[in-house]
């Protein structure tokens, strides 16, 4: 392998590492933070803890973007997601068959796939412009909204232990300066690995940056079904999807219009959204079975990126 190639590689992991910790430990400052000033502990989960969850996401597709690298920015975002469906939830299966609440499958799973069409709809003219970013935006700031006041209705709290503020708030630095710096490695070090090896930015945006980006929901997911808490396993994949194309999406196009030229992917996203959504809506639980159908799904995606 070439010398410089193994640098590279070293740079990504890195950065990768950074990403994935600074994401960590500023959801666990922000959390405590809002705790502290009386912020019921579900309200933190939809909008602080699920922002996180998506920081890699959203930091590394932002620096793409600002960087000029477009096909990294959005292909992060599409691969992140049909990672999200057919990986995360295909091992969580795996592991223990999912059960989900009928509450969810007529809510927040259209939610999801009716997300994933407008995305797939934006992209149609080979762009997403300032103006579908802000109507993103303005759609993620609904879909917050409708949740924390549907929260806050009722009244669920619990008691969290209290830290001092000066700690939370040097946590919540570090781990965005840590998150910033890693994003930074990440894309610079995927961008050279891509042009070393003869492969496009857009399969590894779509392949190794977006499977990096989805570690925190890899692991988030994978121990809460391992716990049976099928909820959350479930719960992650969708709030992941949902703020990836309504937040990040959103935020990095109305900063800079993105160039699209993944429709096939686009369509495959929305393709696996909606088989997900029947196989839950078939008996309200994704069996081992299923899971194996989803993995074997993704094993193809990555074939046909990579030309075998």
């Amino acid at each position: 392998m070439i010398p410089g190639l193994w640098f590279q590689i070293l740079l990504f992991a890195t950065g990768l590492i950074l990403l994935v910790e600074g994401a960590d430990f500023l959801v666990k400052g922000s959390s405590r933070t809002a705790s502290m000033f009386g912020i019921p502990p579900l309200v933190i989960g939809l909008t602080i803890v699920a922002c996180g969850t998506s920081l890699p996401e959203l930091t590394v597709s932002l620096t793409a973007s600002l960087s000029g690298v477009n096909d990294i920015a959005i292909g992060n975002i599409i691969g992140s997601n049909i990672a999200n469906i057919c990986l995360i939830l295909g091992v969580s299966a795996l592991i223990r068959p999912l059960n989900v609440r009928l509450g969810v499958v007529r809510r927040e799973m259209p939610m999801m796939l009716g997300a994933m069409l407008a995305m797939l709809i934006m992209s149609f003219d080979g762009r997403i412009g300032r103006l579908d970013g802000m109507i993103l935006l303005i759609c993620f700031v609904a879909y917050v909204t409708y949740f924390v006041r549907d929260v806050l209705r009722s009244n669920q709290r619990s008691e969290v232990a209290q830290t001092k503020l000066w700690y939370n708030a040097l946590m919540v630095i570090g781990g965005l300066l840590a998150a910033l710096i890693g994003a930074r490695l990440l894309v610079n070090s995927a961008v050279v690995i891509a042009r070393t090896l003869g492969i496009t930015e857009a399969v590894i945006g779509l392949s190794l940056v977006a499977l990096g980006t989805s570690l925190p929901e890899f692991m988030t997911s994978a121990m809460a079904s391992l716990r049976g808490r099928s909820d959350i396993a479930i719960g992650n994949v969708l709030g992941s999807n949902l703020f990836n194309i309504l937040l990040v999406i959103g935020i990095c196009a109305a900063i800079i219009p993105l160039t699209s030229n993944m429709l096939i992917d686009l369509i495959v996203m929305c393709l696996a959204g909606l088989i997900v959504v029947l196989l839950f809506w078939s008996g309200l639980t994704l069996t081992r079975g299923e899971g194996a159908l989803l993995l074997g799904a993704y094993g193809i995606y990555l074939a046909y990126l990579y030309g075998f």
